[in-house]
């Protein structure tokens, strides 16, 4: 441990030297004739922030025993991401991977894809094939249309069930104002290091009783450049110095014009969201919500470019079809005195999605394609009272997942299809989610809050094979199962003063196995080293324990600093290990010899960790924050402890933020550590074979953004450069390598 903590030092140290001797010359140059804040600092109001999504209903912060972090519309619109994964990073508190520059799969004290759970406006986005790799869903939220991200770190089962083992993250789109004008918001965002474009157009009007917002972004994407200045640790790791073509009918390898250039990750998206609000009273609330997502054909990076030891391509062909999400939402918001409830809300929400697969292998002419459909319906109950000094809250939840997977290979040279083996079973699959809970919080005393809550979940799912040529190793046609758990949660606030909050929890945490576990056959890696991923029915819910501490202290009405230590305890893991079919440890996938292996249940694993963080406004323009994070997990063996995946580096944020009247400047260094091959899980998702032989060298980088008000602040020009000395480096378990120096430009207009 002392070991960890010296290199963790070390890396802040040396990766920010430069960060920090221009914080501190800034700071020096301004300090002369510089106005302290007064009370009304934002820094001393934090806690006071009002959250929705740690117990489904508006509390203040302070109330509550969990690490939270709030990102709003403003700090949402200055930050200017090209996606809500990049929008992520900025808060310095969680680690995003990309397998491809369509894709971003946030990383939460150690938990990634299923083991977290995504929610919009109320709605649970996770489905029966999350999977537990690598997600890009999250992609799929336009973080133009956003009003407020709140993070939850922890388990969250008590008030959402199942798939919130590291955490909530739930993302809030703007609402229709009544009586308001017609309003128009607009902009353009242009970026260098992938000619991005970018365009905005928003629209609102309120009458008295009802009220539209509609909104709509469109966004394209060329190839990536990545960073011009390597390390001597990083050598040749993602050069792009050949590329594949299909001339005259014949796969060939061309040199890349750029090996700077990561050909073939541009791709375009587009997103649509539509609310509609009717409210005749200010008791009762009704709620349109309609979403629409989708891309075109998203190229695979990583698989594309793998490069066999004989020098050839492994893929002529990997891309995603176009991903698309649609969501259709009914809410009714009711406030009144009732004997049942003081506020209750019912949502009824249905999402339908499409999912594909599309790959050739070199110099081969089947193209396979595999598609998913995904149906979701969903109905969800949350009633809040307060007795007293009781605040009670219950609900109750239905879920209904039906998926619907399909597959062919075509000859690319005859246009003849032929049979594939689906990802999934082929006749469809059935999932249900019931579930109840209720939760409670009492003041003790102005000092003293205990927080505690039950909830019961029921998950059933049922699979059916038709054609059993790919799934000949299951003795019957239909395979189903049901789960069942307790969760539970209880917490201690204490207020020793305004300035302090002290608070520890313990909770429980569950993720039912879902058909991606269960039912899925896929091709893990490709190549000589092919891996074949296949079917487990016999899986168990991961459960876990977490304890954590918090500390949350303002100093001198300027700074505040925040800390927590956590230690979890995970039980029947879900991992990838080896397997056999029909006593052989192979299988034949795709025309590929491939080890067999399959998701299982591990005996044991456990993370501990901590968060660091500070806010300081050193005057009235000037604030200084930071973050640190450092995770570790194993999983138990009956040797010694192997490490666990999905674990990041130490990673953080350091910056320093100029403010006055209509200029906004800030210079930040995003950071991460290094991660030594040996801290890496070989049979996981931790894509070792896109690291150094060492693993992942330690990077950090120089960032600067501003905004300029003007034309009585109708117009806003935004002006950044990211990744200033142009570096190049990559995300832990990443296929393709970060952005080299950008620079980009937005223009807003609203009216």
């Amino acid at each position: 441990m002392e070991s960890s903590l010296r290199k963790i030092v070390r890396t802040i140290i040396s990766t920010n030297l430069k960060a920090l001797l221009l914080i501190l010359f800034l700071l020096l140059f301004h300090s002369a004739n510089a106005q302290i804040l007064d009370s009304t600092s934002s820094v001393k109001n934090t806690l006071n922030e009002v959250i929705i999504s740690a117990n489904r209903v508006e509390e203040k912060l302070k109330d509550i025993p969990k690490q939270i972090d709030i990102i709003k519309a403003k700090e949402i619109g200055f930050m200017n991401q090209q996606n809500t994964a990049d929008l992520l990073t900025q808060t310095g508190n969680v680690f995003v991977q990309k397998s491809q520059a369509g894709a971003g799969s946030p990383v939460i004290r150690g938990f990634e894809a299923n083991k977290i759970l995504l929610v919009v406006d109320g709605i649970r986005m996770n489905n029966a094939i999350y999977r537990a790799g690598h997600l890009q869903n999250i992609l799929r939220i336009d973080q133009n249309s956003l009003d407020k991200i709140e993070i939850v770190f922890g388990p969250g089962s008590v008030m959402y069930g199942s798939d919130a083992l590291g955490g909530v993250m739930s993302f809030n789109t703007k609402n229709p104002i009544l009586k308001s004008k017609l309003s128009v918001g607009s902009h353009y965002r242009y970026s260098t290091s992938n000619n991005e474009n970018t365009v905005h157009l928003d629209l609102q009007k309120g009458l008295t009783n009802w009220a539209f917002l509609s909104s709509f972004s469109f966004s394209t994407f060329d190839d990536l450049m990545q960073g011009k200045n390597r390390c001597p640790e990083i050598d040749s790791l993602g050069l792009r110095k050949y590329i594949q073509r299909r001339i005259n009918n014949k796969d060939t390898i061309l040199l890349n014009s750029d090996p700077l250039l990561q050909t073939l990750s541009g791709y375009l998206q587009y997103d649509f969201m539509q609310k509609i609000l009717f409210q005749k009273n200010k008791n009762v609330k009704h709620k349109i919500n309609l979403h629409y997502s989708n891309t075109n054909e998203v190229p695979r990076y990583d698989r594309l470019s793998e490069i066999n030891s004989s020098g050839k391509f492994n893929s002529a062909v990997w891309y995603y079809g176009p991903e698309l999400r649609t969501l259709a939402a009914y809410h009714l918001e009711l406030s009144s005195q009732h004997k049942m409830y003081d506020k209750a809300h019912l949502t009824f929400a249905y999402q339908y999605l499409e999912e594909s697969r599309h790959n050739r292998n070199w110099l081969s002419d089947k193209l396979n394609h595999r598609n998913e459909y995904v149906h979701v319906s969903s109905l969800n109950a949350d009633f809040y009272k307060q007795v007293m000094k009781n605040e009670i809250r219950y609900g109750v939840e239905y879920i209904y997942n039906f998926v619907k997977s399909s597959a062919y290979s075509e000859n690319i040279a005859t246009s003849n299809r032929s049979n594939l083996s689906s990802r999934y079973p082929d006749g469809g699959t059935n999932m249900n989610t019931f579930a109840s809970y209720i939760s409670h919080s009492i003041e003790i005393s102005p000092k003293l809050i205990i927080s505690d809550g039950l909830r019961f979940s029921f998950v059933s799912l049922e699979s059916k094979v038709i054609d059993k040529t790919f799934f000949d190793f299951l003795d019957q046609n239909t395979f189903s199962q049901n789960n069942s758990a307790l969760n539970g949660t209880l917490g201690i606030t204490y207020l020793p003063k305004e300035s302090w909050k002290i608070w520890s929890t313990i909770s429980t945490g569950f993720r039912a196995p879902n058909l991606d576990d269960m039912g899925k056959t896929f091709e893990s890696k490709s190549g000589q080293n092919g891996k074949a991923i296949l079917p487990n029915m016999n899986l168990k819910p991961e459960k876990t324990i977490n304890y954590e501490i918090g500390l949350n202290k303002m100093f001198f009405e300027k700074l505040r600093i925040e800390t927590v230590g956590y230690f979890t305890q995970m039980t029947d893991a879900i991992t990838v290990n080896k397997s056999t079919l029909n006593g052989l440890d192979s299988v034949m996938y795709d025309g590929i010899k491939a080890a067999a292996y399959s998701n299982q249940n591990g005996r044991e694993a456990y993370l501990y960790g901590y968060s660091l963080g500070l806010k300081l406004d050193i005057t009235w323009h000037i604030r200084l924050s930071g973050n640190l994070n450092y995770t570790y997990g194993r999983i138990k063996t009956d040797s010694s402890d192997y490490p666990l995946d999905h674990i990041s580096p130490v990673f953080g944020k350091l910056s320093i933020l100029y403010h006055k009247q209509k200029l906004q400047i800030e210079f930040f260094s995003l950071f991460n550590g290094d991660k030594s091959i040996k801290d890496y899980n070989l049979q996981g998702e931790d894509n070792q074979q896109y690291a150094t032989a060492n693993g992942t060298p330690a990077w950090f980088t120089l960032n600067v953004r501003s905004s300029y008000e003007l034309g009585n602040n109708r117009f806003q020009i935004q002006a950044g450069i990211d990744n200033i000395l142009d570096r190049n480096y990559r995300y832990f378990a990443s296929g393709i390598s970060a952005s080299g120096r950008n620079f980009w430009i937005c223009v807003k207009y609203k009216y």
